[in-house]
């Protein structure tokens, strides 16, 4: 064997990756047989032994892919709101939450990886798996930490706070459901595919919304 092929070969490990999120994005696990990513991938189907062991390490494989790349999208904005988010005002972290959230929903409706993420997401929240803890401790803890101390700063409450927690998570929801609800949102719009004037329309309701929820109370939720 030459020291070419005793190397790993990163296009073709990219390639099964980028196959797999594919497969695995639209059908359950057990729906998805690794002969398809290889054929998908134009690799050998021995490839993925080589490169991650078998279905199981390639399923984990790919969940840490996603969960680096929707990372990656976003870390900017993690570490800008990490500098200034002590010392902002109330006004200040509402508008760093409304861009962040904004920012998040255009990763999340045009990019590649975030095309295929809810499938996985939303099944692994229902039916966790070992995968899970790779996106709750990559991504969704992360994300929501972050968002939290926002909320927090703009609430006058603690981070770890419940009501801090739910209301981040609410507002995360609200993003969230223009992807996983894109056919229904679709079909409604007569449309086959969302366009940018429509998404800058979604990102304006978000911040409407968003401003909404920071400045609800109790009584007024009822």
């Amino acid at each position: 064997m030459t020291k070419s092929n005793s190397q790993p070969h990163p296009k073709t490990k990219d390639r099964l990756l980028l196959a797999a999120l594919h497969a695995f994005g639209q059908r359950d696990y057990d729906g998805v047989s690794t002969r398809e990513i290889a054929e998908e991938a134009e690799a050998n189907i021995s490839a993925i032994s080589y490169h991650f062991g078998g279905k199981q390490e390639l399923y984990l494989a790919t969940v840490t892919y996603l969960a680096d790349k929707l990372h990656a999208g976003i870390v900017d904005q993690f570490s800008q709101i990490e500098q200034i988010a002590k010392e902002a005002t109330p006004n200040q972290c509402a508008s760093m939450l409304c861009q962040f959230l904004g920012h998040f929903l255009e990763h999340m409706l045009l990019g590649e990886v975030g095309m295929h993420a809810p499938g996985i997401i939303f099944r692994e929240q229902n039916q966790p798996t070992a995968a899970f803890d790779i996106l709750y401790e990559k991504l969704l803890e992360p994300m929501h930490c972050i968002l939290a101390t926002l909320v927090a700063r703009y609430r006058g409450k603690a981070p770890t706070d419940q009501d801090v927690i739910i209301m981040t998570h609410a507002l995360l929801g609200q993003t969230i459901i223009f992807r996983l609800g894109r056919t229904t949102l679709l079909r409604r719009l007569n449309q086959s595919a969302y366009i940018p004037s429509v998404i800058q329309q979604f990102k304006t309701q978000l911040s409407s919304y968003t401003l909404s929820v920071l400045n609800s109370t109790p009584d007024n939720l009822v």
